[in-house]
């Protein structure tokens, strides 16, 4: 499918992709809810070839144009001072990079990343909602996903549920093992009992996924890469600290090492489609200092 973004509306044509499908299968595939659809169709915010659709049940042609009215929305986090900096942005999206130390939602934090988000919008002139699709714990750095019209809000999420958002990450461990192999952790992860905020492995917990492949040597210290096929809780600091690679200077789970600054958990790089081209987008992190040794 083919689209062109206008302030206030995008129009998708359709192509044949559906062809002889409903108006209301169209906006399911975006994952519209019952409710947002009948919002749509009843104020008029949905047009096909121009005409306002009033009846979901209207079937599609081929290279129909399919117009969505977006409505006039403003930012709903106080700015920061200190704008995101982003490093990946499209008609759909924005990729922000994360601080270790930072927090992506608190509102007793006016500095956390959904704030510097707010500011950096603000400052381009993007008057939505802030709309991150995944998180990061706040000790972890690297990337994150915003969405910029809320109409693809429901699409991203989905998309991250079904495993069609990859999130890759660099971890700096102790342990032994052999740059070149790869191991798949699906260890159960539920809370531990005695100690809050705390993560361990349990039969009764949530099924949990990482793909791992060590990559490199560097003195005592081990550089894994690690891919999540699911989006638990501190899921890869318990996965690889529970298979005797703890993450340098991770205060729940790791080992402190005054040879890096923090905890040496980042987000490095996503990949996600887009909603209408279904092109695969990747945004990769600027370089981390405390990684600088193993990419010299």
């Amino acid at each position: 499918m083919k689209y062109e973004l206008k302030k206030g509306r995008i129009s998708i044509d359709t192509g044949s992709e559906f062809e002889g499908k409903t108006v209301q299968e169209f906006l399911e595939y975006f994952r519209q809810s019952k409710k947002n659809r009948y919002l749509l169709i009843l104020n008029k915010n949905i047009l096909i070839n121009r005409e306002p659709v009033s009846n979901d049940q209207t079937v599609l042609q081929k290279n129909d144009i399919v117009t969505i009215l977006l409505p006039a929305l403003k930012t709903d986090f106080k700015p920061s001072e200190t704008p995101c900096r982003v490093v990946y942005e499209d008609d759909f999206v924005y990729v922000a990079h994360k601080d270790a130390g930072i927090i992506i939602h608190d509102e007793n934090d006016p500095d956390c990343l959904a704030c510097r988000a707010a500011a950096w919008q603000t400052a381009n002139g993007i008057d939505t909602p802030v709309r991150y699709i995944h998180r990061l714990d706040k000790e972890t750095s690297g990337l994150v996903l915003f969405v910029k019209i809320p109409f693809f809000q429901p699409w991203y999420d989905a998309m991250l549920e079904e495993k069609q958002i990859r999130r890759h990450y660099l971890a700096i461990t102790l342990g032994s093992g052999e740059p070149g192999r790869k191991f798949t952790y699906n260890q159960k992860i539920g809370k531990d009992r005695h100690v809050s905020g705390k993560y361990r492995f349990s039969e009764s917990g949530k099924e949990a996924v990482t793909r791992a492949e060590f990559l490199a040597r560097k003195n005592r210290y081990m550089l894994i890469g690690c891919t999540l096929e699911t989006g638990r809780t501190h899921q890869i600091r318990v996965h690889l600290s529970g298979n005797r690679h703890p993450i340098i200077n991770d205060p729940l789970y790791g080992i402190p090492s005054a040879d890096f600054r923090n905890m040496c958990l980042w987000a490095d790089e996503i990949e996600f489609p887009n909603p209408v081209t279904h092109e695969v987008c990747t945004a990769k992190d600027t370089m981390n200092p405390d990684f600088r040794m193993f990419f010299r």
